[in-house]
């Protein structure tokens, strides 16, 4: 989390002194292991990160709304009653689609706002960076306008902005995480029923480091909807509606009637499931050598039947299974670039890290910036200067 003090001097220096603001928060998440299965309703394993985005809003006497990023240039300007899509607001659109799906649903704010965006996940890297504004806005505008909605409603209305609003077909898990986080644990989330289980995460025992492999990637401008739509494709096929709870032996059986890309992406969907549930339960009683030969899987099957991983991830995650402090390591997210999820040993941080670049960097030309994070509540207000 970005410093609270410097935030709110930003603030003040972006809009001027004045009573009244108020801060939220909403982490970002990693995915332990469970990727483009969400939208078939499967089971995933995420964890809420103590990086993410701060949201400072102050309310104002006249409809306007004022928005201003750390990370941006110059103020995006737009009013309560007009909400509109408008690719002239850029990065704002997030944060003016949370108030659009609420409006449709009836909840509306009588006033504008100043808001400032503060955060400390990279864009484009595979870390809900998007789902994290929704979530901080979408809790900012329920408190402000006192809506009352839960942490699962709140998420429903991050997934509408991203689906109607942006237009990325993403599924519920990344702000179902985001909503819902519990700080040591990973959620094992069912994302057909929206049932969340907190599985212990040992921070003692297994410390959690990113590896960006600084191949930038956009959804809206990868292939993210055209694989969604091979799934739905194969389903429709095989006459489910839920793949994930299809058996491989059925897609085997289906093989004659689907087309190659239909069978791999459907062949992933089912034995990722599996994997998830294997993760669950070795991540429980400790056996993090099972933990970790499951990561890997995970990445193969999302490398050779889902094809999402690319020539980055791809030496980012060999780089990281290289290295003997290594207990796992797999691509996250939606893939086409973007980070890894590395397991380590504690106390071998420093060494796996400096690996891992040393290994990547010949192989890509990139450097691997890799850190350490711990994990952290779902996305709230800080009351009294709290920090997290």
């Amino acid at each position: 989390m970005r410093d609270l003090g410097a935030t709110r001097s930003a603030f003040v220096d972006a809009f001027g002194p004045g009573d009244g603001v108020r801060t939220f928060f909403a982490p970002g998440r990693v995915n332990l292991i469970g990727d483009h299965i969400d939208y078939s309703g499967g089971l995933v394993m995420p964890i809420a990160l103590d990086r993410g985005t701060l949201l400072l809003a102050r309310p104002r006497t006249d409809t306007a709304l004022r928005g201003v990023s750390l990370d941006r240039e110059g103020m995006v300007t737009a009013d309560v009653r007009d909400t509109a899509f408008d690719p002239a607001h850029d990065w704002f659109s997030y944060v003016l689609g949370v108030l659009h799906v609420l409006g449709e649903d009836g909840y509306t704010l009588k006033h504008g706002l100043d808001i400032l965006i503060a955060g400390d996940i990279p864009d484009g890297a595979g870390l809900s960076s998007s789902a994290s504004l929704e979530l901080a806005a979408a809790v900012a505008f329920d408190t402000i306008g006192g809506f009352g909605l839960a942490a699962t409603d709140l998420a429903l209305i991050g997934q509408r902005t991203e689906n109607d609003y942006i237009g990325v077909s993403c599924g519920i898990m990344d702000q179902l995480a985001v909503a819902r986080g519990r700080a040591g644990h990973a959620l094992l989330m069912d994302c057909a029923d929206l049932i969340v289980e907190y599985v212990p995460f040992p921070h003692d025992q297994l410390s959690l480091i990113i590896a960006n492999s600084n191949h930038r990637r956009s959804l809206a401008d990868s292939a993210y909807n055209d694989r969604r739509q091979a799934v739905e494709s194969a389903a429709e096929v095989m006459g489910t509606t839920v793949l994930v709870h299809a058996s491989l032996a059925s897609v085997e059986a289906a093989r004659s009637r689907l087309n190659e890309q239909e069978f791999r992406r459907a062949r992933h969907t089912v034995t990722e499931q599996a994997r998830v549930v294997a993760a669950a339960a070795a991540l429980r009683s400790g056996d993090f050598a099972e933990l970790g030969a499951l990561m890997r899987a995970s990445h193969e099957s999302l490398r050779d039947d889902f094809d999402v991983t690319g020539p980055q991830l791809d030496a980012l995650a060999e780089a990281a299974w290289a290295q003997s402090g290594v207990i796992g390591a797999r691509m996250t997210g939606a893939g086409f670039g973007g980070c890894a999820v590395v397991l380590a040993e504690p106390g071998r941080e420093d060494e796996v890290i400096a690996g891992i670049d040393a290994a990547y960097f010949p192989v890509t030309g990139l450097h691997a910036d890799c850190f350490v994070v711990g994990s952290d509540d779902g996305a709230r207000e800080l009351l009294d200067g709290a920090s997290g």
